[in-house]
């Protein structure tokens, strides 16, 4: 609640990670269950879901989330944290394990809120469980980089997160997606020769905070989302306390251990954004799920930070033990290579050589 995450060379998909990696979905909607006591029990499921997908304790949040799914078998709901906490889980390890049953529950999740629809075409909660399926489509296809389908998602999925807030503008949780949607369809108009679209940066900024103030589950992915957008925005002081909030919850959360990391960066806070970055491997060590891309893009962050920090030597010695790393060499995985191989120019400088630096091989 990725984005993890991981690559911040393209800021535009890695934030979409984080508007669609929580499970986003509606307090209010819980009540359209038939008894009040069953609605409570359900909730209190997914609340617990959500804190365990936090805290990487997916074995947790996945049972939790079908117990609440085997009281409600016909509805959207729990199949929408299903997938959400399955997608979390790929886009926490770097891994495509899971994307046979991730792709089952969006099925099951769109399936149903379709036939809500069908049957109620004005239900605010129906549109935005078929918006959000959508949306965790829309980015699972970009990160494999069919763009073109990624796109086509993602139009129906603003299509129905607006048509939902339109019903009912009390659905906070959507405010999250329509914002990240308004912000960074913001900034790549800004980049064009002739702007497509007006600057909507700050009125995407009001509408996550207003997740961030009033969503029920959604709102750790809004904290996330929105600490990479004040970071995009120059404004790392509030992006390092907004994720600095979170960790104080969930200290060894990755989730928010990168944009805090990022955050101390950009402060040149060097030695604690190095903290950070040892203790995103360390908690991938322990989970046994610290693979060697990984690994590679914790050591290319660190090196960056020591050579930021004036320790060149430290900074060489990060690059040579990722350049070891096995790392696949498929088009997911490639950026890091080119990376480390960028970064070892400033092994070779001769100022490096003269203070007596090791380089890397």
């Amino acid at each position: 609640m990725t984005g993890r995450l991981l690559q911040k060379d393209n800021l535009f998909k890695e934030l979409l990670v984080r508007w669609l990696a929580a499970a986003t979905v509606l307090l209010s909607t819980v009540s359209s269950y038939p008894q009040e006591k069953r609605a409570a029990e359900i909730d209190s499921l997914l609340q617990a879901s959500v804190h365990c997908t936090i805290n990487q304790e997916y074995g947790r949040a996945l049972a939790a989330i079908d117990r609440a799914i085997a009281l409600a078998p016909n509805h959207p709901l729990g199949h929408l944290f299903r997938a959400a906490t399955l997608q979390s889980i790929m886009l926490d390890y770097e891994d495509s394990s899971e994307e046979k049953e991730f792709y089952k529950s969006l099925r099951k999740c769109r399936e149903l809120a379709e036939k809500q629809l069908r049957q109620h075409p004005n239900d605010a909660a129906a549109h935005f469980f078929l918006g959000s399926a959508y949306g965790y489509e829309s980015f699972y296809v970009s990160k494999h980089r069919r763009y073109l389908e990624a796109f086509h998602h993602g139009v129906k999925t603003i299509r129905h997160l607006e048509a939902a807030i339109r019903l009912d503008p009390t659905l906070y949780d959507a405010y999250l997606g329509i914002g990240s949607y308004k912000y960074y369809r913001s900034k790549l108009s800004k980049k064009l020769p002739v702007p497509l679209f007006s600057d909507e940066r700050e009125a995407g900024i009001r509408m996550i905070r207003q997740a961030v103030a009033h969503g029920q589950y959604a709102r750790y992915a809004a904290i996330n989302g929105l600490t990479w957008i004040l970071l995009e925005e120059a404004r790392p002081e509030e992006a390092f306390a907004l994720a600095d909030s979170a960790l104080r919850q969930f200290p060894n959360s990755r989730f928010f251990l990168w944009g805090a990391a990022e955050s101390a960066v950009r402060l040149g806070r060097h030695e604690q954004a190095l903290d950070y970055y040892r203790q995103i491997m360390t908690t991938l060590q322990q989970e046994k799920k610290l693979s060697p891309y990984l690994e590679a893009v914790c050591r290319t962050k660190m090196a960056r930070v020591s050579f930021q920090a004036g320790q060149t030597e430290a900074g060489c010695n990060e690059l040579a033990r990722a350049s070891q790393l096995r790392v696949p060499r498929d088009d997911w995985h490639k950026d890091i290579k080119k990376e480390i191989e960028g970064l070892k120019l400033q092994c070779l400088s001769p100022a490096a050589a003269s203070n007596g630096h090791s380089t890397a091989h």
